[in-house]
Parts: structure tokens; C-alpha cells; sequence
């Protein structure tokens, strides 16, 4: 036999029996311990074995209250303190788990499994109407699940599991660390030396995968869940979700998300429901309302990339918040901002008013923008695909298509407030959203053409945001065939195909300028054209700046000052008080 393909493996010896049962340690059958040749005996103590269990060198095993069973122990693995391990079962691990995302009623249900990627979670789970593609998705995710079944659970090298209630039917990857859970049950937990993931105090774990980087602690309790990498959970109560790569949640409740990348919740009052989201952030107080239904919970919330609730921000489902849409107040009418990316959704005496384009006046999305890339926490192998560029095709399209309808809604007489799409806005600030779309448009077009281009592809169309990686839609469609061909069978293969996308993205973006130029010019564009677009974008950019550098300084503005140098009569010292906690401007 062989621990995890590597050392073979050998009976106990007669003397080390011995020494394991002056150590406290019984087994029901001795000659089901399996070691390695470098196996020592003396820092096993106090522990019940039943059936196969397999121990590698350096491992420590200590007051185990009940027993351990049908476990791969690898090197200098320590259990201390621990209840029950055991597989109790042949097992995938959580590998190939129902998940009910999206959709509560599991309309949109996808299996998960340790390779899934926000990439392949997305197609899964929101390409319903390709339903042979779907299929083929989740038998490459059932193939996986079978392909490690396996009636023994693994303790990876070097991880540590202690002080924890019930471990059943686990895989514990190399230098986790498992420290203080209540119960872990039918799951994965992916690590490395690097990148390890960290489960802790009192949490409690059904059907999951967490991956490497991952941190879930404080009495988080999950059931069906994916948990990405260096995903942080903390007091988090969540069913059937998924949360990729840098999402943060913490003190809230989670039911059948779909949390992209760095997607946070940090207030106890905030519930995330039955939603797509994607460099979310959600304000203390939000909610979302799934119970407007005659036919069960089948509504569904699509919060697109960078979307913000405010404080005690409330939508009844269904909805749709564009790109970079901040949400204020209530809103139960069923907007779709999705045209109109940049936008403030405002609750005013029940109607929902749209301010087009009045988030690219924010500074708070310029640091937002920054800061993201800067907070990718991922150590070594990045699984899920992300573009973190401000300029982008799927936001630049939106400005062109906002410049469109907010032309034509100017261009007809009528009365101030102007009804669009279950939403209000006033012609005045229709006026102002085209000026700032203008700018954007000017600036995004010209950044993707800066960018230059090193190889002939075909950009244009639509792009969409596929859980943080920008592409062209007919490149996605280009991949799904091939899944639905069986030329992509595997997690790798529909791994490739992604990365392969990544890797031209700048090329994409290129032709996709170059084509908003020309469809601007209405003519192919020649070098002077790209120019002029060139020196245009830049002057649009210092436009907006200007913009977003004076709502900067409302933060370093005398009501800004209030409360600091409090107990002094100087206002050099409040002042300095200032400075010394917020800095200048």
C-alpha cells in the first residue's frame, strides 16, 4: 500500500504497538494502522482507532475523545483534542454538492466541486437557455466529484486539526489549520504551505468546499457553500452560495448568492438574498425582498460590478443595478439601470429617480477602483479570471448605448420629470448624464487604444462581465460550443479557454475602441483619427478628474473638522488634530 501515492506503507511493529498502548491508544484491529517507514509512535497518545486509518512521519495524535477512523494522516500532520474524525462512507468530500444559487426554488443550481472557477459558476448557473451546454458543465463537474471518491479522508502534511467536536467525512489539505470548529461534515478544505486556509472557533460546516487562502471563523455556519479563495468569513450564517476569490462577509446572513469577486458585507443587519454579485459592497442595513411570488421564491436580484447599497438600501425583487449603480433608499419598483452604468438610484416619495452617470463625480469610486487590485489577497495559483481595468468595453459600451437614450429623451419636448423603464429622472439631470457619459466614453475609448494591439482579433459586439473577467460575448459563445462539441471535457480544458481570453483581452479591447471610433466617424479610421481620439480621451480625463478631485475635498472641508482638537481653544491645534489623524489633502 501507499499514503497518498507517495511512501509505502507497512503493519505496526510489535514494540511500536506497545509503546502506543502504554501511550493510552487502542485499535479494534491493530493490523488495519497502516505507517510509513519513518513513522514514530511516541507522539501518538489517548486516541481509539477503528477501521483503516494510515499515519506518515512526524505526526501527532492527542486526546481524541472518541476515535479516528478511515483517515490518511500525512506527515507531521497534529490532531489534538479532537472528538470524532472519521469517514464514515464512501465519499466525494463535497465534491459535486447541489448548490441552489441565484434561484431559492434551485432553478439555477450547479454542482460544485474543488477546481470550480467564478468562470465556469457563472455560465452554470445563468446559461439556462443553452440547456445542452449546461448539462455538459455538469457532468465535467460529476466526472470530477467521482474521480475522488474515495472511502478515506485525508489530514493533508503539516495541517493542524485541534480542539474540534465532529470532523466526518473531510479532506484537509497541506498546513490548514483547523482549530476550535463544532462541525465539519462532508466537505473539502483546500491548502497549501503558501496559501493556507484557516477554519476556527465554533464553525460549522455541511456540504462545502473552502480553498486555499480561505479564513472561516466565529460560529460561521454554512451549509452548501463554495467558499473561494482567500475568501474571509467571519459570524456568517449562509445557504446554498457561492463566494469567489477576496470576498469579505462577515456579521450577516447569505441565501442562494452568487458573491464574484470581492463581493463585501460587513453589518449584522444586512441580509443578501437570491443575487449575482460582484465588487459589491453592502451598506449596514440591506435587503432585498424575495417574497413578491405567487409560484414560490423564484425571484432573483443582478447587482452587476461595483454596485453599492447605502445604509437601509431595500430592493424587492426582481431587479437589475447596472455597473457601478448606488442604490439610496427603497425601491419596489423593479428598475433596471443596467444601461446606465455610474448611476444613483435615489427613493423619492416611492418612485425610483435615476441620476445617469452621477457616481463618476464620487471620489469614493476612484479609491474603490484603486483599491481593489491592490487588495487581491491570492497567493501562487489565481483560479478565478479578474480584470480590475477602469476602462473597459463593458462599461465603455454602456456609455455609448446611456449617450443614445439620453439623446433621444432630450430631444423630445415634454415635462421636467421624464418616465423610462419603471424609473424617473429629471431632464436635468438627463442633460448632466450625457455630458459625463460623453467624457467617459471619450476617456475609455481612448485608454483602449493607447493600449495598442499586438494581434488581429474581433472585439466587437457586445461584451459582457463573466464574474469579473471582461470579454467579448461572442468569444464566450465561441467556448460554450466547444463544450457543447465535447472538445472542452474537462475543468482544465474550460479553465484554458478562459485564460486564453485573458491573455488577449488587451487585444479585444483594442478593436472594440477602434470599432466605437469608426462607428463615431462613421468611416474606417486612419492614424490622425486615432490621434485626435487620442488627445480627446486625455482631455476628457482631466475633465473628470477635475470632477471627482473637488468631491475629494469635501473631506478636508471646515463640517469635515467638527469634532477634532476636542478639548482645545486653538484652532492651530484642531487643525493639527486633524492632520495628524486624516492627513492632508
Amino acid at each position: 500500500m501507499q499514503l497518498e501515492g507517495k511512501k509505502t506503507l507497512r503493519a505496526l511493529s510489535l514494540a511500536e504497538i506497545d509503546v502506543l498502548e502504554a501511550n493510552g491508544c487502542s485499535a479494534e484491529d491493530w493490523s488495519l494502522i497502516q505507517v510509513t517507514d519513518d513513522f514514530t509512535a511516541d507522539n501518538i497518545c489517548r486516541c481509539r482507532f477503528k477501521g483503516r486509518v494510515n499515519i506518515g512521519r512526524g505526526v501527532t495524535i492527542k486526546d481524541i475523545g472518541s476515535y479516528i477512523a478511515n483517515y490518511n494522516i500525512l506527515d507531521e500532520a497534529q490532531i489534538i483534542n479532537v472528538g470524532v474524525l472519521e469517514t464514515n462512507t464512501s465519499s466525494t468530500f463535497g465534491n459535486g454538492t447541489k448548490v441552489a444559487t441565484i434561484n431559492e426554488n434551485g432553478g439555477r443550481s450547479i454542482s460544485i466541486y474543488d477546481q470550480l472557477t467564478a468562470q465556469a459558476a457563472y455560465v452554470t448557473a445563468l446559461y439556462r437557455h443553452r440547456p445542452q451546454t449546461v448539462e455538459a458543465l455538469e457532468a465535467i463537474a460529476l466526472r470530477y466529484a467521482e474521480s475522488v471518491r474515495s472511502d478515506m479522508g485525508t489530514i493533508g502534511e503539516g495541517a493542524v486539526v485541534s480542539d474540534c467536536k465532529i470532523v466526518r467525512n473531510v479532506r484537509i489539505g497541506q498546513s490548514a489549520r483547523v482549530v476550535g470548529a463544532s462541525i465539519l461534515s462532508n466537505g473539502t478544505i483546500l491548502s497549501t504551505p503558501t496559501s493556507p486556509a484557516v477554519v476556527g472557533i465554533d464553525a460549522k460546516l455541511y456540504d462545502f468546499i473552502a480553498c486555499d487562502g480561505s479564513h472561516i471563523d466565529n460560529s460561521s455556519l454554512l451549509h452548501r457553500c463554495f467558499v473561494g479563495q482567500s475568501v474571509i468569513i467571519e459570524n456568517l450564517t449562509a445557504t446554498d452560495s457561492l463566494m469567489f476569490a477576496n470576498s469579505h462577509l462577515e456579521n450577516c446572513e447569505a441565501c442562494s448568492i452568487f458573491a464574484g469577486p470581492f463581493t463585501v458585507s460587513h453589518h449584522s443587519s444586512s441580509l443578501l438574498i437570491a443575487g449575482l454579485f460582484s465588487f459589491f459592497n453592502a451598506g449596514s442595513g440591506t435587503n432585498q425582498s424575495n417574497h413578491l411570488f405567487r409560484t414560490g421564491a423564484v425571484h432573483q436580484g443582478i447587482h452587476l460590478r461595483g454596485v453599492k447599497f447605502g445604509s437601509d438600501a431595500y430592493t424587492m425583487l426582481p431587479c437589475r443595478n447596472g455597473a457601478f449603480t448606488v442604490i439610496v433608499g427603497r425601491h419596489r419598483n423593479h428598475a433596471d439601470t443596467d444601461d446606465f452604468p455610474y448611476s444613483y438610484l435615489v427613493d423619492k416619495e416611492g418612485a425610483s429617480y435615476l441620476m445617469p452617470g452621477r457616481n463618476l463625480m464620487s471620489y469614493g469610486t476612484v479609491r474603490d477602483l484603486g483599491k481593489w487590485a491592490n487588495r487581491d489577497r491570492r497567493v501562487g495559483s489565481k483560479r478565478d479570471n479578474i480584470n480590475f481595468e477602469e476602462c473597459n468595453p463593458y462599461v465603455g459600451s454602456r456609455f455609448l448605448k446611456a449617450l443614445n437614450i439620453l439623446g433621444n429623451l432630450i430631444a423630445e419636448d415634454g415635462p421636467e420629470i421624464i418616465n423610462w423603464g419603471r424609473m424617473k429622472l429629471t431632464r436635468k439631470s438627463a442633460w448632466q448624464g450625457a455630458e459625463l457619459y460623453r467624457s467617459a466614453a471619450d476617456k475609455y475609448i481612448a485608454h483602449a487604444l493607447a493600449q495598442g494591439c499586438t494581434a488581429k482579433v474581433d472585439g466587437r459586439g457586445e461584451w459582457i462581465d463573466c464574474a469579473g473577467q471582461f470579454m467579448p460575448l461572442a468569444q464566450m459563445n465561441a467556448i460554450l460550443e466547444r463544450v457543447d462539441e465535447g472538445k472542452i471535457a474537462s475543468a482544465e480544458d474550460l479553465e484554458a479557454a478562459f485564460d486564453e481570453i485573458m491573455v488577449n483581452y488587451r487585444n479585444f479591447a483594442y478593436d472594440w475602441a477602434l470599432g466605437a471610433l469608426e462607428n463615431r466617424l462613421q468611416r474606417p479610421a486612419t492614424e490622425q483619427d486615432i490621434a485626435v481620439a487620442l488627445v480627446r480621451g486625455q482631455k476628457a480625463e482631466y475633465r473628470l478628474k477635475e470632477i471627482t478631485e473637488a468631491d475629494k475635498m469635501k473631506d478636508f472641508d471646515e463640517v469635515a473638522k467638527v469634532g477634532y482638537g476636542i478639548d482645545s481653544t486653538s484652532e492651530a491645534d484642531r487643525q493639527a488634530d486633524f492632520e495628524a489623524v486624516r492627513g492632508g489633502n
